[in-house]
């Protein structure tokens, strides 16, 4: 396939070498010449922009969400107010309001950015009677009103000391409000890029990490292999397998797998089946079965089930079941819809759907996402159609999402879920 590359500031990158920094250059460039936010449509050579799955890619690694992403170059959505869920709002601007080191003022909630309502929403929807003006809610939210605001020249210093502290260059990763007080969408808004601030500031650069030679890179992909087959006992494996770091300790990124392979003149998938595996790509094709007979056909399904039987000691068909008609409990006509748990624990039934197409659940705000392709915005009503019908009929429910397998809080979630402290 031929290579692609766009032009940053200048200088001609590979698309697929673009960095979040790059990234940024790229769309204040694309609006500054159309007036606009890029699409996703927009994404390709012609308009000098990466296609959307490097865009996604690079905004996963730099643990930034899209919406977050689009705030810093101003005005590009509305929120849908007519939305009762006051409590997700509030996390919202709590949430940015820490980011930013101070609560938002009533002129920034006009007609924002941050996908929030008004402050005179906030005011009247509130529940405590006693928040009668926007000063008010400001302070119920936990902010010493509008006193907490963070310049340019505290960061600065605490990037600074920073520094100083860690000896080396500082990394996205290091810029935690554990760290320093904020996150990197305070960075990006004030010199749009980590990059950028090193520079002003005169920090260390970051050194890119050497490239270790091909037998390291087969010997760890060796390890994982080894790991999911004598202790998970299967041979189908996933990209999210590969870069899990609960194998070896640390994350490798399945890219620089194949690309050491591919200097190596190896095949990478030739290697995987002569090791006697298969791979999963996004869950397809995934399948497993227990030996009582339940089948899983994703890797979430599977680590969830595991779960189930190991750590809580449930048994299925008996204290856990598979694909619950919703016809079971709701009125759904002839509907065929599924639920992927129903855990029954003393009598009192549980309902758990995985939904492992939905990335962005941080705060709620997959219900308001408008995703890139028909699939993914079907699948996203999909889940809200079950919600709805879980609210409704007074169930128990939990909905868990790629992040949580990932990390693993679907445990201690289920647990809390489950009543099983």
């Amino acid at each position: 396939m031929k290579a692609i590359y766009l032009v940053v500031d200048g200088e001609s990158i590979r698309s697929t070498d673009v960095t979040y920094d790059n990234l940024v250059w790229l769309y204040g460039d694309f609006i500054k010449r159309h007036g606009r936010v890029p699409l996703a449509v927009d994404g390709i050579s012609k308009n000098n922009l990466p296609q959307s799955r490097i865009v996604q890619r690079i905004l996963s690694e730099s643990k930034i969400t899209y919406n977050d992403f689009l705030n810093q170059f101003g005005k590009v959505s509305h929120v849908r107010t007519e939305s009762n869920d006051y409590d997700y709002f509030v996390r919202k601007f709590k949430s940015i309001g820490h980011d930013i080191g101070r609560a938002l003022m009533i002129e920034e909630l006009k007609n924002n950015s941050y996908g929030l309502p008004s402050a005179g929403w906030f005011v009247k929807k509130c529940p405590d009677s006693n928040v009668r003006s926007y000063n008010d809610f400001v302070q119920w939210c936990g902010f010493n009103s509008n006193s907490l605001k963070q310049d340019k020249q505290e960061v600065s210093n605490k990037l600074i000391e920073l520094e100083k502290q860690l000896s080396r260059p500082i990394k996205r990763t290091d810029i935690t409000r554990s760290n320093v007080g904020f996150s990197m969408i305070v960075i990006n808004r004030i010199w749009g890029g980590l990059d950028n601030a090193k520079k002003e500031l005169g920090l260390l650069k970051t050194k890119p990490n050497p490239a270790k030679p091909f037998p390291y890179y087969k010997e760890q992909l060796d390890k994982i292999l080894n790991e999911i087959k004598n202790i998970e006992n299967r041979t189908c494996v996933s990209w999210q397998d590969i870069e899990n770091d609960k194998y070896l300790g640390y994350h490798i990124n399945h890219k620089t797998y194949l690309k050491s392979f591919r200097e190596a003149n190896v095949d990478f998938n030739a290697y995987l089946k002569s090791c006697g595996f298969e791979m999963s790509i996004g869950g397809i094709g995934f399948a497993y079965t227990f030996n009582d007979g339940e089948q899983v056909k994703s890797i979430f399904e599977h680590d969830f089930s595991k779960f189930l039987r190991e750590d809580l000691g449930l048994t299925y068909g008996i204290t856990y079941f598979r694909n619950v008609k919703y016809r079971s409990f709701a009125d759904i006509g002839k509907k065929r819809i599924d639920c992927d748990y129903m855990i029954d624990i003393n009598g009192e039934q549980h309902y758990i759907e995985i939904a492992g197409m939905i990335y962005n659940d941080s705060n709620n705000s997959w219900r308001l996402t408008k995703y890139a392709s028909k699939r993914e915005n079907d699948y996203r009503d999909k889940m809200i159609e079950k919600e709805d019908l879980l609210i409704k009929n007074g169930k128990s429910f939990l909905f868990l999402f790629p992040r949580d397998m990932l990390n693993d809080s679907y445990k201690a979630k289920t647990i809390d879920l489950l009543g099983m402290k």
